[in-house]
């Protein structure tokens, strides 16, 4: 079978990577690239204006990639006619069976008379409602992200989104939806934690995430901060980079936390089964709301791979894991709810090899088998 996947960004990464990688192993699998200028910065805007243009085709891990041509800058009305014109020329030279697409703006629709398939992956109304710049909002309004999903949902022979929220909201358009959660690559799931257990520390913690505006990392760092009166050897470990970074930069200096706190920065992905081993707590300390509530959070089945404590805000699809090693601060006075968490992990007895099994149900393998199913049904 040849399918076209159109991921939801321009990024072979995440769980459109993940799907195609896994697809490719029964299937023909074609992804969609395409060149952006955003970030602003020197370096990617004269990119786009030297390699927008220009197609590029090759193959990595068995899946064909196809970088495809478009306008530099923005160009909607263009570059969307451009857009349909090289997916209809793709499909018909490599006889695609299925379109695989999570595009949400029309300059990336797929031609809707093609047979597709719409993985809704998250809540982007809410996203650019609740985070979005007036720029970015202008940007969405012109792009016409509404419409867009919902053209692509209503036209679809099968849609799967990643929650039961977002599956939820699009049977309003079609019936035929289906949950395809996100999964654990298989480096997590097989990492052995045995040497390394803890050994940051019998109060260390760690946090993996973009740190964007909805991770609290301030929230984490005031609670780090006030633990330390209790645990004098308290550890925070974070991995990742984002807007909130600088900011919890400061109230480690600020408190004088700096050997109590490190960041690590970005890391390879393949590094953080290691670094979380050795922690004995992991947080996912996301703000509860329509986005984060929608989603399917990676970092908590990786968590769980690795056999961690996990303190959690009250997400909805966490919720429904009924993990007992999984510790839930509510949204009411968040600091003090946090830190009671935190103390309850560091004090509690762990149920060893309950978050392996759980993790073991989202593997990716697992999950494609199931994607499999519904697409053989397509053809």
């Amino acid at each position: 079978m040849n399918i076209l996947l159109i991921p939801h960004l321009p990024k072979y990464c995440t769980r459109g990577y993940q799907l195609a990688k896994h697809l490719s192993k029964d299937n023909r699998v074609h992804f969609i690239l395409w060149n952006m200028p955003y970030p602003f910065t020197f370096v990617n805007i004269l990119d786009n204006i030297k390699n927008s243009w220009r197609y590029n085709k090759y193959e990595m891990e068995g899946v064909v990639i196809h970088k495809i041509r478009r306008l530099p800058f923005f160009f909607p009305s263009i570059n969307k006619w451009l857009f349909k014109k090289q997916i209809n020329l793709i499909f018909k030279k490599y006889k695609i069976n299925i379109i695989f697409s999570e595009s949400f703006f029309n300059e990336v629709e797929p031609p809707l008379y093609l047979p597709l398939i719409y993985d809704m992956v998250d809540d982007h109304e809410a996203f650019i409602e609740i985070y979005g710049s007036k720029i970015y909002k202008l940007g969405c309004k012109i792009l016409n992200v509404k419409k867009t999903i919902e053209n692509q949902i209503l036209k679809s022979r099968k849609v799967v989104a990643v929650s039961d929220l977002l599956l939820k909201s699009v049977k309003k358009y079609n019936k035929k939806v289906y949950k395809i959660p996100n999964g654990v690559p298989s480096y997590f799931l097989e990492h052995s934690t045995n040497v390394e257990k803890n050994s940051y520390g019998q109060h260390s913690i760690v946090y993996v995430s973009n740190f964007e505006k909805f991770s609290n990392l301030p929230e984490v760092i005031s609670a780090v901060n006030q633990l330390r009166g209790k645990y004098k050897n308290i550890k925070l470990i974070l991995i990742g980079r984002g807007v909130q970074v600088s900011g919890a930069k400061k109230l480690v200096k600020k408190w004088h936390l700096e050997q109590n706190v490190k960041f690590l920065g970005w890391l390879n992905h393949r590094e953080i089964p290691e670094i979380v081993s050795r922690c004995q707590v992991a947080l996912l300390t996301q703000e509860k709301n329509k986005v984060t509530d929608s989603a399917f959070p990676i970092k908590i089945i990786e968590y769980l791979a690795l056999d961690k404590k996990i303190v959690s805000s009250n997400l909805n699809e966490i919720r429904k894991l009924k993990c007992p090693n999984i510790f839930i601060y509510k949204e009411e006075n968040r600091v003090n709810s946090l830190i009671k968490c935190i103390e309850l992990a560091f004090s509690s007895n762990f149920e060893s090899g309950i978050n392996k099994e759980i993790a073991k149900k989202y593997s990716w393998d697992k999950i494609c088998n199931k994607l499999q199913k519904i697409i053989m049904e397509e053809i």
